[in-house]
């Protein structure tokens, strides 16, 4: 049986099933899949066992592990992360018996995405008789946007339409720098405030953009707002210190070409155009500094006219380093 993201969602999960395999990335998905199955057998009385596979020197520990029966009738769950480029040869044979052996143990077996020709062995033929995969690819569109509404509501964020689009497109439709984000944004100080998001006249995102049309008056009108209503700087940080990398590397595509989305390439190659690479440098080395003042030094100094200070320097081709 072969299901995506979206069908697993909807699947009923029954203790009938022996193995999952979920395959492919990216990896924070893959771990939500993993999480899923086991709240699910924790609910259950399983004890959850953990493997992190590279070659085979494991396999034995996992195969006993599996077949051994407790006295005190324990069942386990146990997850195989397999990290090296193949999964090894003794460990495919375990997987290919372990559905025969009806007992009570559960095993789950993730696995990055593997090469195209993969889908043709006889292995993966098989995986697909004896095991439910789950087959993980980056979640787009509608599915990619509940899924950042389902993640706000976990962590009680405010949010509105405006937010979630803005979220996708700066991180460019990636769901781990989305959860990173969103991650970040769970730890502002005004989290727990009534005031909706709707309200707040300008948003960091306002920043980002003010940093890609290289406007310092607006930046600095925006800055001024989000300090005056207890903005998270470290947030702030985190995303401008992303578009900082980003534009200097579509300066420099030779050092890492940085993936930017279709829609909003014109946008970042305008922006590139208007920095300095030794500005963006200056940014880039400073910013980690002021990251550790906001976070540890905020009695002793202000971090927001450090701040300020900063993005002066770098969006009126100053050089002051």
């Amino acid at each position: 049986m072969i299901i995506d993201y979206i069908k697993f969602k909807r699947f009923p999960l029954t203790s009938e099933i022996q193995l999952f395999t979920i395959h492919g990335n990216p990896r924070n998905i893959s771990n939500e899949i993993e999480h899923d199955i086991l709240s699910f057998y924790t609910k259950l009385d399983y004890k959850h066992i953990n493997y992190v596979i590279d070659d085979d020197s494991q396999t034995d520990s996992i195969k006993n592990n599996f077949e051994e029966l407790s006295l005190f009738d324990e069942k386990k769950v146990i997850t195989i992360n397999v990290v090296s480029s193949s999964i090894p040869p003794n460990l495919k044979k375990f997987i290919e018996t372990a559905s025969a052996n009806k007992n009570d143990n559960k095993v789950i077996i993730k696995v990055d995405r593997q090469p195209s020709s993969f889908k043709n062995t006889k292995f993966y033929k098989n995986l697909c008789h004896i095991t439910c995969v789950i087959e993980v690819y980056e979640l787009k569109g509608k599915i990619l946007e509940q899924w950042v509404i389902n993640k706000c509501k976990i962590n009680k964020i405010n949010f509105n339409e405006l937010f979630v689009n803005k979220l996708i497109s700066f991180n460019f439709n990636n769901s781990l720098a989305i959860s990173q984000a969103i991650y970040q944004k769970s730890l502002m100080k005004n989290l727990d405030s009534d005031k909706v998001s709707e309200d707040s006249k300008y948003t960091e995102y306002d920043l980002v953009d003010m940093l890609l049309n290289k406007n310092f008056n607006g930046f600095f009108k925006v800055s001024k707002y989000l300090q005056n209503t207890n903005a998270s700087l470290t947030y702030i940080l985190f995303l401008l210190n992303a578009e900082l990398e980003k534009i200097y590397l579509i300066k420099h595509p030779k050092t890492n070409k940085p993936y930017i989305a279709p829609f909003l390439k014109a946008k970042y190659d305008v922006a590139s155009k208007k920095y300095d690479s030794k500005n963006l440098l200056i940014g880039l080395k400073n910013i980690m500094n002021l990251d550790i003042g906001s976070k540890y030094n905020s009695k002793i100094s202000n971090s927001w006219v450090s701040f300020n200070d900063l993005f002066s320097i770098m969006m009126n081709n100053n050089t002051q380093a």
